[in-house]
């Protein structure tokens, strides 16, 4: 058989072709670092490469936006740390104020600084984050939520976020939770709802737990006495009227007559009434009454129109015996109102700190995630060095061999035979 000349150069040049694919090959992925360079080195490795690129870009959206959450909720506790401080300020001036030592001046003194409290609280409760938007207000965060008389103006609903495939959060609290709420379980508060002019010279003390089984959360019963005597209006957890008891836990009829340092006791609450009773008496005869009103703690807390009222408390003078029962009174319960509202505040900054502690752990779990999908994607397409390293070797030594036969067959010819 004849082989051509043409034919030797044709496969001489394949030969180098076919060498200098696979030296640039080799050479392409020691450059890149990659074993799959393009889909049709590995289809199957590169197509699970995307899938698990796909799971990756997912992974950071959720680290970005677990990033933005615990942004918020760092702003929402570092201002709620702030109305702690001032509700705590506030309950030492209620303290003050309880001083039967203090003049009307004296008083006035303490209500001027609460005013610049209540300007505090309204200002933290109006807070904004970085972008202008007020944290407090619900899904309306391009309205302010508190008006200057302390009504709440925004929603009831809690912003959401994204913060894992399974794990929706509420990034912040509404203004109704924090400032118009109290927590489950907090005391039970008494107020005096008759005007100083026409109210008895009776003060009271508590209400206090004294059976938790018997309590109804947010229930609210009405004392009232009069010339007919003390009067007890409300419903038991069964909807029936609620029973008088004395401290002993024996029936009263009503009304019973007042007694100062009296004990009514209903649906596990006890309350204690105080009062001269010749004075009580004159002021019975003359028309007066009083009348309280007992929430439990499930009832609403109005941090803004307690404030009003302890302010205007403070500064009303006092110049009769119901002037000063009505004041203790008044006193009483704004020390219950914010003992309640601090415990809510404080209920809420420990609902915050969960999701801080929370936001951590899912970090930790979307690092780990990374890491996992991170080496399955380098045992995919990664490039082995050694075993490339090897391979190129190899197919330099390959071209090398095929350009070296490709140039000694190029330049053979008969003439070199013929003498």
């Amino acid at each position: 058989m004849r082989i051509s000349t043409q034919t030797l150069y044709a496969q001489g040049v394949n030969s180098m072709l076919e060498q200098q694919a696979a030296f640039s090959k080799v050479s392409e992925q020691l450059a890149s670092g990659k074993r799959v360079v393009n889909p049709s080195d590995d289809p199957s490795a590169a197509s699970q490469a995307v899938t698990i690129s796909q799971a990756q870009a997912v992974n950071e959206q959720f680290s970005d936006s677990r990033t933005t959450a615990r942004n918020t909720l760092s702003l929402e506790e570092s201002t709620l740390n702030q109305v702690t401080d001032t509700i705590t300020r506030v309950q030492s001036l209620i303290v003050q104020a309880g001083n039967g030592t203090l003049s009307d001046s004296d008083r006035d003194a303490l209500a001027t600084e609460i005013e610049g409290s209540r300007d505090v609280l309204l200002g933290l409760a109006n807070s904004t984050d970085g972008n202008g938007n007020y944290l407090f207000g619900g899904l309306q965060g391009d309205t302010a939520p508190f008006a200057e008389d302390g009504t709440y103006r925004g929603d009831d609903h809690q912003r959401q976020q994204r913060v894992d495939s399974s794990r929706l959060m509420e990034v912040n609290h509404t203004g109704s939770q924090i400032f118009a709420g109290v927590a489950s379980g907090s005391q039970s508060l008494a107020i005096q709802t008759s005007s100083r002019e026409s109210s008895l010279p009776i003060t009271f003390k508590g209400p206090e737990l004294i059976d938790s089984s018997a309590r109804v959360d947010g229930a609210s019963y009405t004392i009232d006495i009069d010339a007919t005597g003390v009067t007890l209006t409300g419903t038991d957890a069964d909807g029936a009227d609620v029973t008088m008891l004395d401290g002993d836990g024996n029936p009263l009829a009503s009304p019973v007559a007042f007694r100062d340092g009296m004990t009514l006791a209903f649906n596990g609450l006890s309350m204690t009434l105080s009062g001269d009773e010749q004075q009580v008496l004159e002021a019975q005869a003359s028309g007066k009454a009083t009348q309280l009103v007992v929430e439990e703690g499930e009832a609403s807390a109005e941090v803004f129109a307690n404030l009003d009222s302890l302010i205007t408390a403070l500064a009303t003078p006092i110049e009769t015996d119901q002037d000063q029962a009505a004041f203790d009174n008044a006193i009483a319960s704004a020390s219950r109102q914010f003992r309640n509202s601090l415990d809510n505040v404080l209920t809420v900054r420990a609902d915050v700190g969960t999701k801080l502690n929370e936001l951590d752990a899912l970090d930790l779990i979307g690092d780990d995630r990374e890491i996992n999908y991170a080496a399955t994607r380098s045992d995919l397409i990664d490039l082995d060095y050694n075993a490339a390293i090897s391979d190129y070797s190899l197919a330099q030594v390959g071209l090398q061999a095929s350009q070296q036969a490709f140039s000694e067959i190029s330049s053979m010819s008969l003439f070199d035979y013929l003498r």
